[in-house]
């Protein structure tokens, strides 16, 4: 007989795909890295359950302690699943922005949550993260800390980046990702340029973020946009945008084009995130003047997810985003 002990051991080890259905500039080669196969959903699987782990080792979360996260919705529930397995208990804290879905499936996973407005500045007492450590201290519980929290890169350092070489051969030229936390480029990044410092590192970030604009030192004025899962305007702490060679700026039309897209010719249900991911890898490889590149695009989460947003005609009506 095979079978696993827990679902924590169907974290990680996602298939790599070649894409080849889309359109992409000819001579170049984009590989998905499908992180939306994860047990949860989405790449915060890794992290969910490496930084609880981490915490239990070093004794800042003790059993029955309250663990309180500060989420877009996908560590959430990533998180949800590692507490139900160790028994804690989770809240979660996050903006409207998050979409429903996410909501109810961290509800659905026991997880407290708690929506809050968003447009706050990080300086400000009222933003969700500082809500969210707020309640941490106020009950005694360990705030997780995703954009803080070092074991987030630590956990694509050990694992996302070892994969993507190994699954390549050491043949990758370019990772392309966005940023939420950072932890995934950063930490990944940080493996596959110590192996081959020739590689760059590629941000895909939403217009209307900031964090493109400070990687490329350049005014970059913020703006709303509808992306779930990447883009900001701040920097987060485990964030090294020196690491980054070049970053490029996708308006969500061209994210949920390329979503749709990828999902009627790859048949690959994913995010917001994820089209926006490959359509900055098409770009940088549109604009090379190298050929025969080996690029990967980071696939964060499943559509499943999206349902009510992305994927819904008349949400995308309302906002004049029509994609048929």
């Amino acid at each position: 007989m095979h079978f696993i002990d827990s679902i924590a051991e169907a974290v990680g080890n996602t298939p790599l795909l070649k894409l080849s259905r889309i359109n992409i500039p000819r001579g170049h080669n984009i590989f998905a890295k499908c992180e939306f196969l994860n047990p949860g959903g989405s790449v915060k699987d890794r992290i969910g359950f490496h930084m609880v782990e981490c915490a239990e080792r070093e004794g800042k979360l003790t059993k029955g302690q309250l663990i309180v996260e500060a989420t877009g919705g996908n560590t959430g529930i990533g998180l949800a699943m590692a507490a139900n397995l160790k028994g804690y208990k989770l809240l979660c804290v996050m903006t409207e922005k998050v979409g429903k879905k996410k909501v109810g499936l961290m509800r659905i996973l026991g997880a407290e949550t708690l929506v809050v407005p968003g447009g706050k500045t990080i300086d400000d007492d009222e933003h969700y993260i500082n809500q969210a450590k707020r309640i941490a201290k106020e009950r005694d519980g360990w705030f997780a800390g995703q954009f803080e929290n070092s074991h987030n890169s630590e956990a694509h350092y050990q694992t996302t980046g070892p994969e993507l070489w190994e699954q390549t051969g050491g043949k990758i030229d370019v990772l392309v990702a966005g940023i939420g936390t950072g932890g995934t480029i950063c930490g990944a990044g940080k493996y596959l340029k110590e192996r081959n410092p020739e590689i760059k590192l590629v941000l895909a970030d939403p217009k209307g973020s900031l964090l493109g604009g400070w990687q490329e030192k350049k005014e970059n004025p913020p703006g709303p946009y509808l992306v779930e899962g990447i883009g900001g305007d701040f920097i987060p702490k485990i964030v090294d945008l020196s690491m980054i060679d070049k970053s490029i700026e996708i308006t969500d039309q061209r994210a949920i084009e390329l979503t749709h897209e990828i999902a009627r010719k790859e048949s690959l249900f994913v995010g917001g995130s994820s089209g926006c991911i490959v359509a900055a890898a098409i770009q940088y490889c549109a604009e090379s003047t190298k050929k025969g590149l080996n690029v990967v695009a980071i696939l964060p989460s499943t559509g499943h997810l999206y349902t009510d947003t992305v994927f819904d005609q008349q949400w995308l009506k309302a906002r004049n985003l029509a994609y048929e």
